[in-house]
């Protein structure tokens, strides 16, 4: 049996009903702070209830808008019940087609659906909540019975948790329950004479302990001198008091000696890389640990972790969900694992198909079933997505862009225009050439219903050099148009190769078309490259100081500035001008990287209250990306 969907209503941000699907296995929740991850988890929780016996209490900040006078619905399909599992819940059950069909027939399955419910008695002062519990499509089968219920209870990990503590001595201590919840936890003898100790019970421990305790020598002189001291001073002739000593609670039954006695326990660590008390990550997977053990002997399917990735570091992030995934899809596959995170370490190890991105209160599954990617796009994403990616996930809107020089310098560009890619929440993610198609198809539904409002911006190069640039950037020989080779045989793309605006606009088409969909749009560089349309729009000054910076030790920066600007200077076309700055990444090795972030600096120097020059020193396509992933936030 799994938790096949949710459908929540009026409950914190989901107004109308929305619906959350969940895979069999580990489920990842990601997406921005408030976005209504922690929602789901506790409608959940409130709904199957804990192994732990915990209890939430309705808040009026539980329902929509606050508004008491609305009815919180909270609805649970689960699927795939097992022949007990559907035994258990016989009365309860109903009954859809199977998503599956074989030869055009659909089957027809059980599955258990539990509808909760719960409104503010109005009439009452001061106004009360009341709950109901149902079964069926329509609400109107019976509630599941109490022995059954306990099939459904989930193992909870809060966020946050105060682990130290947990795992401390005290009363109702944590680490005392979770001990309790382990199967015959009290199994063996109870003590009597001639018991062999080491077979004794936890409770006959406590008995042997009583015994010991009220017959201790010293106790007994005590109580000699107590009843000597009573009798010869205090009471009358004839008076017959006696006194001893007893432990409290030794006349009480088995199961209250037993949590006594595990609420005196401590859980003590000991580190090999640290003295004393360890940190809160290590405690933090301690509790993790213990809560584990309980869901183990609780014998639940289901797991919900809140932020696991709270004080713990990196490998150990990787390491705990890895064996998350391992567990989920390994020996106990009738575990259902469901996370919350803001990592984007965790998501970018994590298979694609397992997460599902939460947004304004809404899910959007990245199961094969529900986005444009193909099984290739899924393994390839598996392979390239990693943490520096991942970030995509949590981002109100995305920039996808194919080299460092746009992920350097763009940001720059976007703050002093005055819309800072950070503060606007904007991931940029660079692709390094590979894959932007993919990338972008995890932003596509394939119910275009269903569409993400995230907007993302794909930048790319139109990649048709001027014919200038060839015999420049490529091979001298080439200075000479009858030199190049067939256009078949060569990679690259010149402008004399289509002669009609339309064979260009065609071209362009092509591009764009790879990615666009939905709230994807690409952007195409208005002539060649980034670098190239820098220069071309107005920044070659900027982008010659930078080359120089890069290339150049400072006492020969002036000498070398004042060469390459004769030489621009000297050129009679735009384009050769251009293309003379773009040879020195082209053939003469100069780091797009290194000059994108030296040009930053010198963009953020000259610009920074000159917000409307820079703009019209701006390449169009550069300039209409940020706007468009700007707008509406």
């Amino acid at each position: 049996m799994y938790l096949q969907k949710l459908a929540l209503k009026n409950f914190r941000s989901f107004s109308d009903e929305k619906i959350i699907t969940f895979n069999r296995g580990l489920n990842v929740l990601v997406g921005e702070n408030d976005s209504g991850k922690s929602a789901i988890i506790d409608a959940i929780r409130i709904v199957m209830g804990t192994t732990d016996q915990g209890w939430y209490h309705i808040e009026t900040s539980d329902f929509y808008n606050e508004n008491i006078e609305l009815e919180i619905h909270i609805t649970l399909t689960f699927a795939d019940l097992s022949d007990e599992e559907q035994a258990s819940f016989l009365e309860c059950l109903s009954y859809a087609e199977s998503s599956a069909a074989e030869d055009g027939v659909q089957e027809v399955v059980p599955c258990l659906i539990i509808n909760w419910s719960c409104k503010y008695l109005m009439g009452f002062a001061p106004p009360r909540t009341f709950t109901t519990i149902t079964s069926g499509i329509s609400g109107d089968g019976p509630a599941p019975s109490a022995a059954a219920r306990e099939l459904l209870r989930v193992t909870y990990l809060r966020p946050l948790r105060d682990s130290y503590s947990n795992m401390q001595s005290g009363r109702n201590s944590r680490l005392s329950q979770i001990i309790q919840g382990i199967p015959e936890i009290d199994s063996g003898e109870e003590y009597s004479e001639g018991t062999d100790l080491r077979k004794l019970s936890l409770s006959g421990i406590v008995n042997l302990s009583n015994k010991l305790l009220s017959e201790h020598p010293k106790l007994k002189d005590a109580n000699d001198i107590i009843s000597g001291i009573m009798n010869d001073k205090m009471l009358l002739k004839g008076d017959d008091v006696r006194t001893s000593f007893e432990v409290a609670g030794a006349d009480a039954p088995n199961r209250k000696k037993l949590i006594s006695l595990l609420e005196k326990l401590d859980l003590s660590t000991l580190s090999n890389t640290s003295m004393g008390k360890v940190g809160l990550g290590t405690s933090n997977i301690l509790s993790m640990a213990c809560e584990l053990l309980l869901n183990r002997h609780a014998g639940s399917s289901f797991l919900l972790i809140e932020e696991p990735e709270a004080h713990i570091h990196a490998q150990r992030q990787l390491r705990l969900i890895q064996s998350l995934q391992e567990e989920s899809n390994g020996m106990n596959v009738n575990q259902q694992i469901i996370v919350t995170t803001h990592s984007p370490l965790l998501a970018s190890v994590v298979n694609v198909e397992n997460i599902t991105i939460i947004k304004s209160s809404k899910a959007y599954s990245l199961a094969r079933d529900k986005t444009n990617l193909d099984g290739s796009d899924y393994a390839f994403l598996e392979k390239y997505l990693d943490s520096t990616k991942a970030n995509l996930f949590f981002a109100k809107a995305v920039m996808m862009v194919e080299g460092p020089s746009e992920e350097l310098l763009i940001p720059t560009i976007a703050k002093i225009l005055g819309k800072d890619l950070t503060e606007y929440g904007i991931s940029i993610v660079n692709v390094r050439g590979i894959g932007m198609r993919r990338f972008a198809r995890i932003f596509q539904r394939k119910d275009e219903n269903d569409t993400l409002n995230i907007n993302v911006a794909c930048i790319t190069d139109r990649d048709i050099m001027p014919d200038c640039a060839p015999g420049r950037c490529i091979d001298s020989l080439y200075e000479d148009q009858s030199e190049w080779p067939e256009k078949s045989k060569r990679k690259w793309r010149a402008e004399s190769d289509f002669p009609r605006e339309e064979d260009k606009a065609r071209y362009r088409r092509t591009i764009v078309s790879r990615a666009d969909g939905q709230g994807v749009k690409t952007f195409v560089s208005d002539h060649w490259t980034f670098e190239y349309d820098l220069a071309f729009a107005g920044l070659h000054d900027e982008l010659i100081d930078a080359i120089v910076k890069v290339n150049y030790v400072p006492d020969n920066q002036p000498a070398r500035k004042t060469a390459i600007t004769d030489k621009f200077n000297s050129l009679e076309t735009k384009e050769e001008k251009c293309a003379y700055l773009y040879n020195f990444f082209a053939r003469e090795g100069t780091s797009k990287a290194d000059v994108a972030q030296q040009m930053a600096a010198i963009l953020e120097e000259k610009y920074s209250d000159k917000k409307q020059e820079l703009e019209l020193k701006l390449p169009n396509y550069i300039k209409s990306a940020i706007a468009y992933l700007t707008e509406g936030i």
